[in-house]
Protein backbone atom coordinates (compact mmCIF):
# COMPACT_ATOMS: atom_id res chain seq x y z
CA UNK A 1 0.00 0.00 0.00
CA UNK A 2 1.25 3.47 -0.63
CA UNK A 3 2.16 5.96 2.26
CA UNK A 4 0.14 9.03 2.58
CA UNK A 5 2.88 11.13 1.18
CA UNK A 6 3.22 8.51 -1.75
CA UNK A 7 -0.23 8.72 -2.21
CA UNK A 8 -0.53 12.52 -2.12
CA UNK A 9 3.04 12.63 -4.33
CA UNK A 10 1.39 10.21 -6.66
CA UNK A 11 -2.43 12.09 -6.64
CA UNK A 12 -0.47 15.05 -8.04
CA UNK A 13 1.29 13.93 -10.35
CA UNK A 14 -1.14 12.04 -11.70
CA UNK A 15 -3.43 15.27 -11.73
CA UNK A 16 -0.89 17.29 -13.34
CA UNK A 17 -0.40 14.82 -16.40
CA UNK A 18 -4.43 14.52 -16.61
CA UNK A 19 -4.38 18.64 -17.29
CA UNK A 20 -1.44 18.35 -19.45
CA UNK A 21 -3.21 16.11 -21.95
CA UNK A 22 -6.75 17.35 -21.20
CA UNK A 23 -5.08 20.87 -22.29
CA UNK A 24 -3.13 19.20 -25.71
CA UNK A 25 -4.95 16.03 -27.10
CA UNK A 26 -7.36 17.51 -29.77
CA UNK A 27 -7.69 14.05 -32.38
CA UNK A 28 -7.35 10.49 -31.88
CA UNK A 29 -6.96 7.21 -34.32
CA UNK A 30 -10.67 6.01 -34.98
CA UNK A 31 -8.57 2.60 -35.10
CA UNK A 32 -7.25 3.26 -31.54
CA UNK A 33 -10.58 3.63 -29.87
CA UNK A 34 -11.96 0.76 -31.85
CA UNK A 35 -9.03 -1.61 -30.37
CA UNK A 36 -9.46 -0.45 -26.84
CA UNK A 37 -12.82 -1.04 -27.14
CA UNK A 38 -12.43 -4.40 -27.98
CA UNK A 39 -10.19 -4.92 -24.53
CA UNK A 40 -13.23 -2.87 -22.58
CA UNK A 41 -11.18 0.22 -22.59
CA UNK A 42 -11.96 3.79 -23.26
CA UNK A 43 -8.43 5.83 -24.09
CA UNK A 44 -9.03 7.76 -20.67
CA UNK A 45 -8.76 3.88 -19.21
CA UNK A 46 -5.94 3.09 -20.77
CA UNK A 47 -4.32 6.42 -20.41
CA UNK A 48 -5.04 5.78 -15.94
CA UNK A 49 -2.78 2.60 -16.39
CA UNK A 50 0.07 4.72 -16.78
CA UNK A 51 1.30 4.71 -13.62
CA UNK A 52 3.45 7.81 -11.99
CA UNK A 53 7.02 6.86 -12.63
CA UNK A 54 6.13 6.20 -15.99
CA UNK A 55 4.24 9.68 -16.36
CA UNK A 56 7.51 11.36 -14.76
CA UNK A 57 9.86 9.97 -17.14
CA UNK A 58 8.03 9.86 -20.09
CA UNK A 59 9.13 8.48 -23.07
CA UNK A 60 12.62 8.94 -24.27
CA UNK A 61 13.13 11.15 -27.05
CA UNK A 62 13.65 8.65 -29.93
CA UNK A 63 12.37 7.76 -33.23
CA UNK A 64 10.04 4.74 -34.16
CA UNK A 65 11.97 1.85 -36.05
CA UNK A 66 10.72 -0.65 -38.69
CA UNK A 67 8.61 -2.27 -36.54
CA UNK A 68 9.87 -5.78 -38.22
CA UNK A 69 13.17 -4.91 -36.87
CA UNK A 70 11.28 -4.38 -33.68
CA UNK A 71 9.55 -7.66 -33.75
CA UNK A 72 11.78 -10.02 -35.27
CA UNK A 73 15.48 -8.74 -33.79
CA UNK A 74 17.48 -12.16 -35.38
CA UNK A 75 15.61 -11.03 -38.26
CA UNK A 76 17.02 -7.51 -37.84
CA UNK A 77 20.75 -8.49 -37.06
CA UNK A 78 20.63 -11.22 -39.96
CA UNK A 79 19.84 -8.54 -42.59
CA UNK A 80 22.69 -6.03 -41.63
CA UNK A 81 20.93 -3.12 -42.33
CA UNK A 82 19.73 0.00 -40.29
CA UNK A 83 16.17 0.74 -39.55
CA UNK A 84 14.33 3.47 -41.12
CA UNK A 85 13.21 6.34 -39.27
CA UNK A 86 8.82 6.30 -40.00
CA UNK A 87 7.47 8.27 -37.83
CA UNK A 88 8.04 10.41 -34.61
CA UNK A 89 8.15 9.84 -31.13
CA UNK A 90 5.55 9.22 -28.72
CA UNK A 91 5.95 11.25 -25.82
CA UNK A 92 4.03 8.64 -23.41
CA UNK A 93 2.40 5.17 -24.07
CA UNK A 94 1.03 2.23 -22.58
CA UNK A 95 0.66 -1.43 -23.93
CA UNK A 96 -1.87 -4.03 -23.09
CA UNK A 97 -1.04 -7.21 -23.74
CA UNK A 98 -3.39 -9.96 -24.99
CA UNK A 99 -3.12 -13.40 -24.05
CA UNK A 100 -2.32 -14.83 -27.72
CA UNK A 101 0.73 -12.53 -28.10
CA UNK A 102 -0.56 -9.44 -29.72
CA UNK A 103 -0.24 -6.15 -27.97
CA UNK A 104 -1.80 -3.02 -28.29
CA UNK A 105 -0.36 0.23 -27.40
CA UNK A 106 -1.80 3.64 -26.64
CA UNK A 107 0.59 6.80 -27.85
CA UNK A 108 0.80 10.26 -26.84
CA UNK A 109 1.99 12.06 -30.01
CA UNK A 110 2.06 15.55 -30.29
CA UNK A 111 -1.49 16.86 -29.91
CA UNK A 112 -2.80 13.35 -31.39
CA UNK A 113 -3.95 9.95 -29.57
CA UNK A 114 -2.19 7.42 -31.78
CA UNK A 115 -1.30 3.50 -31.52
CA UNK A 116 1.13 1.13 -32.18
CA UNK A 117 -0.06 -2.65 -32.27
CA UNK A 118 0.35 -6.15 -33.51
CA UNK A 119 -2.54 -8.11 -34.40
CA UNK A 120 -1.89 -11.26 -36.06
CA UNK A 121 1.02 -11.00 -38.78
CA UNK A 122 0.46 -7.66 -38.69
CA UNK A 123 2.23 -4.58 -37.07
CA UNK A 124 0.24 -1.48 -37.35
CA UNK A 125 1.08 2.15 -36.62
CA UNK A 126 -0.97 5.47 -36.95
CA UNK A 127 0.30 8.92 -37.26
CA UNK A 128 -2.05 11.93 -37.94
CA UNK A 129 -4.43 10.24 -40.14
CA UNK A 130 -2.40 7.54 -41.61
CA UNK A 131 -2.38 3.68 -40.95
CA UNK A 132 0.86 2.14 -41.89
CA UNK A 133 -0.02 -1.84 -42.19
CA UNK A 134 3.05 -3.64 -42.33
CA UNK A 135 2.89 -7.40 -43.46
CA UNK A 136 4.96 -10.10 -41.81
CA UNK A 137 6.04 -11.20 -44.99
CA UNK A 138 6.48 -10.21 -48.38
CA UNK A 139 4.04 -10.65 -51.33
CA UNK A 140 4.75 -10.48 -55.30
CA UNK A 141 5.00 -6.69 -56.17
CA UNK A 142 1.63 -7.18 -58.73
CA UNK A 143 -0.09 -8.42 -56.27
CA UNK A 144 1.32 -5.51 -53.62
CA UNK A 145 0.71 -3.15 -56.87
CA UNK A 146 -2.65 -4.31 -56.81
CA UNK A 147 -3.95 -3.36 -53.45
CA UNK A 148 -3.35 0.22 -54.19
CA UNK A 149 -6.70 1.85 -54.55
CA UNK A 150 -8.53 -0.83 -52.68
CA UNK A 151 -10.24 -0.77 -49.50
CA UNK A 152 -8.49 -2.13 -46.79
CA UNK A 153 -10.69 -5.17 -45.78
CA UNK A 154 -10.94 -6.15 -49.23
CA UNK A 155 -6.96 -7.24 -48.71
CA UNK A 156 -7.04 -8.03 -45.10
CA UNK A 157 -10.30 -8.37 -42.94
CA UNK A 158 -10.65 -7.70 -39.13
CA UNK A 159 -13.85 -6.28 -37.41
CA UNK A 160 -11.79 -3.19 -36.28
CA UNK A 161 -12.07 -1.86 -39.75
CA UNK A 162 -14.74 -3.79 -41.42
CA UNK A 163 -17.18 -1.63 -42.89
CA UNK A 164 -15.18 1.74 -42.84
CA UNK A 165 -14.12 1.84 -46.62
CA UNK A 166 -10.87 3.21 -45.86
CA UNK A 167 -8.58 3.31 -48.79
CA UNK A 168 -5.03 1.70 -49.42
CA UNK A 169 -2.97 4.60 -51.12
CA UNK A 170 -0.02 3.31 -51.51
CA UNK A 171 2.31 0.21 -51.02
CA UNK A 172 5.59 0.49 -49.46
CA UNK A 173 8.22 -2.22 -51.02
CA UNK A 174 10.00 -4.05 -48.29
CA UNK A 175 13.14 -3.24 -47.03
CA UNK A 176 14.55 -6.51 -47.34
CA UNK A 177 13.44 -10.13 -47.91
CA UNK A 178 13.43 -10.80 -44.01
CA UNK A 179 10.10 -8.40 -43.94
CA UNK A 180 6.80 -7.91 -45.88
CA UNK A 181 5.53 -4.69 -47.56
CA UNK A 182 3.72 -1.90 -45.64
CA UNK A 183 0.46 -0.64 -47.02
CA UNK A 184 -0.10 2.80 -46.15
CA UNK A 185 -4.08 3.44 -45.42
CA UNK A 186 -5.98 6.79 -45.45
CA UNK A 187 -7.39 6.26 -42.19
CA UNK A 188 -8.14 9.51 -40.40
CA UNK A 189 -8.80 11.33 -37.28
CA UNK A 190 -11.57 11.98 -35.21
CA UNK A 191 -11.70 14.90 -32.46
CA UNK A 192 -11.37 13.71 -29.43
CA UNK A 193 -10.93 15.68 -26.14
CA UNK A 194 -10.25 13.65 -22.79
CA UNK A 195 -12.55 13.91 -20.39
CA UNK A 196 -11.53 11.45 -17.91
CA UNK A 197 -15.23 10.29 -16.93
CA UNK A 198 -15.00 6.79 -17.88
CA UNK A 199 -11.02 6.59 -16.92
CA UNK A 200 -11.69 3.20 -15.20
CA UNK A 201 -9.77 2.16 -12.07
CA UNK A 202 -7.09 4.51 -11.12
CA UNK A 203 -3.54 3.84 -10.82
CA UNK A 204 -4.19 5.15 -6.94
CA UNK A 205 -6.23 2.24 -6.32
CA UNK A 206 -4.50 -0.32 -8.04
CA UNK A 207 -3.28 -2.88 -5.65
Amino acid sequence: MLTKIEAARAAAVTAAFRAKLTACIRSASPLLISLLAADGLTPEGALALIVPDEIRHGRSPRPLFNRAAVGHLLRYYMSGISPSLISPPSMYEHKIRRSNGDFVAIQVVDHALELEARIGPLWLETRFGELRVQLDEAVPETIAASCIGRKLEEIVDHPAWRGRGWLIVDVEDAVTSYFGQTMIVAAGSVPYRLTWADAGQSVLTRP
